[in-house]
């Protein structure tokens, strides 16, 4: 019976420590939650501005901003592609650089988007600013990339070498199989600034789709929303195409 009992004893003590291990410990799952951390606008350096936003000591020590110049769109009267001036009014930034963001809804574009998107780059150059480039704001459904990516690379030719060619992605492009459309992207965009944010709140499962972002070969940044949430234990740094981050700032 002593035997027994000694095995006994000795089959509970096994199953203690297994069950020991295989739960995480407090530490560990209190730093998983604490790598949750809330975006704040100071511990940045780049941001989106897309409409007048307080004056803040964050937007003064700005090493790059992005400013909504205009919006591309079909006219509902004449059913033509039509640009609609938006934004803010022309800055004199001469110390931080500036890039100029265009929404967009449609590919067919005709000579007259990117004459109007020419002439705001230059008077914002002719106002001693660093102009980088335009970004292009366009939601395309990944299963239409290949579209997009033939329409940046007609922009690509007739923008101008000296200006860079931004764009922004949902993150469901992280999803892109098809090499053709890869290709086009690298040959024609000088980087992709992936949104994690819808309005104003931070897509729930953001962690999942950019695991998979570095696959795609891309230079690209990652796009927060001021409030919104970031986990802190994501290192990108390790990752040659990654650029940064940039800050979606909310109107107060």
């Amino acid at each position: 019976m002593m035997l027994k009992q000694i095995y006994a004893l000795f089959f509970v003590f096994c199953l203690c420590l297994n069950l020991q291990a295989s739960q995480p410990s407090q530490s560990a799952v209190l730093n998983q939650k604490n790598s949750n951390t809330t975006v704040d606008a100071n511990d940045y350096s780049s941001f989106w501005i897309w409409g007048n936003i307080t004056t803040a000591p964050y937007l003064s020590k700005a090493k790059e901003l992005y400013i909504l110049q205009g919006e591309i769109r079909v006219s509902k009267q004449t059913k033509q592609s039509v640009f609609i001036p938006q934004g803010i009014t022309l800055l004199q930034i001469p110390h931080q650089k500036v890039w100029l963001v265009f929404r967009n809804h449609h590919l067919n574009w005709n000579d007259d988007e990117l004459k109007q998107i020419l002439q705001r780059i230059k008077q914002w150059e002719n106002s001693g600013n660093q102009i980088q480039g335009i970004q292009i704001d366009f939601d395309a459904r990944t299963k239409n990339l290949k579209d997009y990516a033939l329409f940046l690379e007609k922009i690509r030719k007739q923008l101008p070498q000296k200006y860079q060619l931004s764009i922004t992605g949902l993150m469901d492009w992280t999803n892109i199989q098809d090499i053709e459309t890869l290709r086009l992207f690298r040959e024609n965009i000088s980087e992709l600034v992936i949104q994690t944010y819808q309005g104003s709140t931070t897509i729930a499962n953001y962690q999942t789709y950019l695991k998979k972002v570095s696959a795609m070969k891309l230079p690209y940044k990652i796009g927060l929303v001021q409030h919104g949430e970031w986990n802190s234990n994501l290192k990108l740094d390790s990752d040659s195409n990654f650029k940064g981050y940039v800050v979606f700032l909310l109107r107060h």
